[in-house]
């Protein structure tokens, strides 16, 4: 064709980005595969691969292994809109309760992890503590009971799943029994029993997306060429001592985060 490699698989590309935005190829449509792209647009197999993973990197499409690649849907809505937040509560002999948003409707899929490590550069600046700093984790794999998320252009599906990780400094443990005898608990009995101790919480999130790590994209299923979404919840003291952390890891496909705000005088 007298064309440079970047030339065959851009041409390519816009030519296949033409067909998905005009409706050509509709949402959930199968594209050429590899083979037919090269003879429909005569093009060398780096080229129709090159092709291909440029539409991927804009998230156009989904990349099935051993299937080929399909037109990923667009919607206006988040078919998922994940509440996030705490709520405080008191019981009938005025012990106050935490209770997660999130919590009934994301359930352990597996045995949870329970481990102690100290942290890194990266746990340590965003929990606020020196790195190396001993820490307790408490690290579950967990799904949510909502109707499953097609993975495929069939339609065919999994349960949505999230990694929940929650990060315990060994200081916070001191003077706590409950939490010296065990310290790997949900962020319920956690955030419970440091209120029974009198301690008083604050907390503040964080939210990014990124491109998932290979364990996230194995772990939670994710499709080549979208990103995961963290949030990250550090819990303190008045003080600004910190105290806890959690982080969560989901799919960022079709999925929000929401959140009730409160004005505050701060």
């Amino acid at each position: 064709m007298g064309k440079t490699m970047v030339g065959q698989y851009a041409a390519v590309a816009e030519a296949l980005r033409r067909d998905i935005t005009s409706g050509a190829l509709a949402p959930g449509a199968w594209l050429p595969s590899e083979a037919q792209v090269m003879q429909i647009y005569g093009v060398s197999r780096y080229g129709a691969r090159e092709a291909i993973k440029r539409l991927t990197g804009e998230g156009l499409i989904i990349v099935v292994d051993g299937k080929g690649s399909y037109v990923r849907a667009r919607h206006d809505r988040a078919a998922h809109a994940d509440l996030r937040g705490l709520r405080r509560e008191t019981d009938a002999y005025g012990r106050v309760r935490y209770r997660d948003a999130e919590a009934e409707h994301w359930h352990p899929s597996e045995d949870p992890g329970r481990y102690r490590t100290t942290a890194t550069m990266d746990l340590a600046l965003s929990l606020g503590v020196p790195e190396h700093t001993p820490v307790f984790v408490y690290d579950r794999l967990l799904t949510h009971e909502d109707t499953p998320t097609p993975t495929l252009a069939d339609g065919a599906g999994t349960p949505r799943r999230m990694i929940h990780r929650l990060y315990l400094p060994v200081s916070t443990c001191t003077g706590i029994p409950a939490l010296t005898q065990d310290p790997f608990r949900t962020p319920d009995q956690l955030y419970t029993l440091l209120a029974e101790a009198g301690r008083e919480l604050r907390w503040i999130e964080h939210v990014r997306a990124t491109i998932p790590t290979p364990d996230d994209t194995t772990t939670l299923h994710i499709p080549t060429g979208l990103p995961v979404l963290i949030t990250r919840r550090v819990g303190t003291d008045p003080d600004a001592r910190p105290i806890a952390m959690e982080e969560t890891r989901r799919s960022a496909e079709n999925t929000q985060l929401s959140y009730l705000q409160t004005p505050t005088t701060e």
